[in-house]
């Protein structure tokens, strides 16, 4: 009884996400639409795991991060970033140095801040539908403000919303994030702990 209601609901949230597509009569509501069903789609997970590849240049990284509120993890390579939602502690475990800083609110960089990598306010950005092929879309936005510099294509399953690549452009430079994964998680995210890094250089940027 339990798993026929839970592939009830599943069923009920993938058509009502297909039906605001169909809703949607332009580009521009397209684009809108999308935007609000990714941010539903991430919220409802809860707490998350997300796994991902990172392309930038002719390097590849490999990483995953876990978030909790406003709380994160990132772990890619030798490198770990911690975040209570306040500061950002960034671990280099090869340099052994921990780099302390005040987490930028601003940025939807999913590297740098991956709580709000999928929240994209009508206010701050403006959305185009970029491309609607097959089972996806990508998502063009750009910041309103005039401060915030760069250019985000975010792809999208076009049925469960559920987001499949991140692309970040600023002037020359593109960092593709491909996220291979994304699901609720039942395990805390591991959280910064001055006594597991004795011996680290501590760099303070407040």
């Amino acid at each position: 009884m339990r798993n026929l209601l839970i592939k009830t609901i599943s069923l009920l949230v993938v058509a009502f996400v297909s039906l605001s597509y169909a809703m949607a009569s332009s580009p521009e509501d397209v684009a809108r639409a999308g935007v609000k069903s990714v941010k539903e789609y991430v919220a409802k997970l809860g707490r998350y795991q997300v796994k991902f590849n990172v392309l930038a240049g002719d390097l590849i990284y490999v990483g995953e991060y876990g978030v909790e509120g406003d709380s994160y993890y990132i772990q890619m390579d030798n490198v770990e970033v911690y975040s209570d939602g306040k500061l950002r502690y960034e671990v280099d475990n090869k340099r052994k140095e921990v780099s302390i800083d005040m987490v930028d609110l601003q940025s939807r960089n999913i590297l740098d801040n991956p709580t709000r990598c999928f929240d994209f306010a009508e206010s701050e950005y403006e959305v185009e539908l970029q491309s609607d092929r097959g089972e996806e879309l990508t998502l063009y936005l750009q910041p309103i403000a005039e401060d915030m510099d760069g250019e985000i294509f975010l792809t999208i399953d076009k049925k469960s919303a559920r987001p499949k690549k991140i692309i970040y452009r600023l002037y020359d430079d593109e960092v593709e994030v491909a996220i291979d994964s994304i699901a609720a998680s039942k395990f805390p995210i591991k959280r910064y702990n001055k006594n597991h890094y004795k011996g680290y250089d501590i760099i303070d940027f407040r």
